[in-house]
């Protein structure tokens, strides 16, 4: 294997919440496309790969994953789950969500389903708890994760359906299954990294692992071993940043390196790729993340605006956003329109994540080793490297701007799962807490998504796609969402 000196590679990227300790910023980083250049290549590509001509943008990038041997399954739901961006509660290390509802919510009337929800008859001294109203999504799902007044998408305004488990919405019920499609980027697709350099190791994939779960409860075929083993590994032949073969039994995946929203329909054509025939006769589950390229791109243009441009408050950049959502939007209308899948199809998909654990401090992702194979363990914890710096980003001047652009491009998520009554699995705020800043023996314990000494760190060395323990944490999401 030798390094890429291309671009920063697909997949997972960062919210960049604040540039510093005080000052606040919303954007991200990774998953970044054709859109970062530079040193940014040599961070996370750990492999040559060859561009993707038929796309709108080049994906070059062979970007990196994973990191841990151990995996720490996905924690209680029941416990407090945090958000990437300031959703304003409290500190979650104080929380005590034995009593939290864990029956399916609807967030347009606050109904949890538990009954009466008095202490008992007052006259023999009890008292009566007051009607604050229904709570909101981040107060059933999120609490303690810092003050209200932050900027922070408000999905409640849209009416979803949030499941018990506080993984995601709960808008389909999803049985019958006899096909299943993965779409979307690098988190899908499984990326190698220090520690799992050989393409044969992807087992810790969450496209792997939910596949294989699928695979049992819907008693679907997988192919035979070879087709089975290649259709799991990433392209090693071709270096193309897809899978080694894009279909095994009933199973297909068109997810690819750097892919953004543009490549469901155009660009890169994932839905023309894995439905040449306009649709399917079986019943279908599509399955993707994807976004995080294109916020990537747009914190990068948004750290370089013109001074014109910061005083205008970014408007192209804000069009960028919509034209995401949109790209979103037209991908899954075309995959719901009557008559393109006669027996039914199921979407789940996700929101992205990021690595401060809402803090913006992306000096702390600073690998401590390397594991390099046939050497072993590398010690680079005297080098202080800044991923974010290396990679190109740059920090906004316009701080609010930025973030009701971010904001505003996660409540469209949203806003389309309950528009088109698919799933959205709430990754984003599934992942804080899990972050560098809250992990570690360096963890500040102060931080709002700190969940204790023992939370595992699930990102791996490039801190833009997930680690092992990431992976599974995404699986559990998927599989959450998709039983209840």
């Amino acid at each position: 294997m030798v390094m890429a000196t291309r671009r920063l590679g697909a997949s997972g990227f960062f919210l960049l919440l604040a540039c510093s300790e005080n000052d606040v910023v919303v954007g991200a980083v990774a998953d970044s496309g054709s859109d970062a250049t530079g040193a940014a290549d040599v961070v996370q590509d750990i492999a040559v790969t060859s561009p993707d001509t038929g796309g709108a943008h080049d994906v070059t990038a062979l970007p990196d994953t994973l990191g841990f041997d151990d995996v720490e399954p996905l924690p209680d739901v029941a416990d407090p789950i945090d958000t990437v961006i300031d959703v304003g509660l409290v500190d979650t290390s104080t929380v005590d969500t034995s009593t939290v509802d864990t029956s399916t919510v609807d967030a347009s009337t606050g109904d949890t389903s538990t009954g009466d929800t008095s202490t008992g008859d007052t006259s023999d001294g009890d008292v009566l708890e007051a009607d604050t109203g229904p709570k909101t999504i981040a107060e059933t799902c999120f609490p303690g994760l810092g003050p209200s007044e932050a900027a922070a998408p408000v999905y409640d305004q849209f009416n979803p359906v949030i499941g018990s488990h506080c993984s995601g919405t709960n808008h389909q019920t999803i049985t019958g299954v006899q096909k299943v499609v993965f779409l979307g980027d690098s988190v899908t697709v499984g990326t190698p990294n220090d520690e799992h350099l050989v393409p044969t190791e992807n087992d810790h994939y969450y496209r792997n692992r939910l596949a294989e779960y699928l695979a049992t409860k819907f008693n679907l075929n997988k192919g035979d071993l070879f087709g089975w083993g290649a259709w799991k590994s990433w392209d090693y032949v071709g270096f193309k940043g897809s899978s080694l073969q894009m279909e095994s039994g009933d199973f297909k995946n068109c997810s690819k390196f750097g892919a953004r929203t543009d490549d469901f329909l155009e660009g890169g054509s994932q839905i023309a790729q894995c439905f040449p025939e306009g649709g399917s006769d079986k019943t279908t589950l599509v399955v993707f993340t994807m976004g995080g390229n294109d916020v990537s791109s747009i914190t990068q243009k948004g750290g370089e605006a013109t001074p014109e441009e910061v005083a205008a408050g970014y408007p192209a950049l804000m069009a960028q956003a919509q034209q995401t959502a949109d790209y979103l939007d037209d991908a899954i209308a075309w995959l719901k329109e009557p008559g393109r899948f006669p027996n039914g199809v199921y979407v789940v998909y996700a929101n992205p994540f990021e690595f401060t654990d809402g803090s913006g401090i992306t000096s702390a992702c600073k690998p401590a080793s390397i594991e390099i194979p046939f050497v072993g363990s590398f010690d680079l914890s005297a080098i202080d490297i800044n991923m974010a710096e290396v990679a190109g980003f740059k920090e906004w001047a316009d701080k609010a701007a930025q973030a009701a652009i971010v904001v505003h491009l996660l409540e469209e998520f949203m806003r389309i799962a309950v528009k088109h009554q698919v799933d959205m699995v709430m990754m984003l705020e599934q992942f804080c807490g899990h972050g560098f800043v809250a992990t570690g023996p360096d963890a500040d314990t102060t931080n709002r998504c700190y969940k204790g000494p023992d939370a595992e760190l699930w990102f791996d060395i490039t801190c833009f796609h997930p680690s092992e323990a990431g992976h599974q944490a995404i699986f559990e999401m998927f599989k959450a969402t998709i039983e209840e």
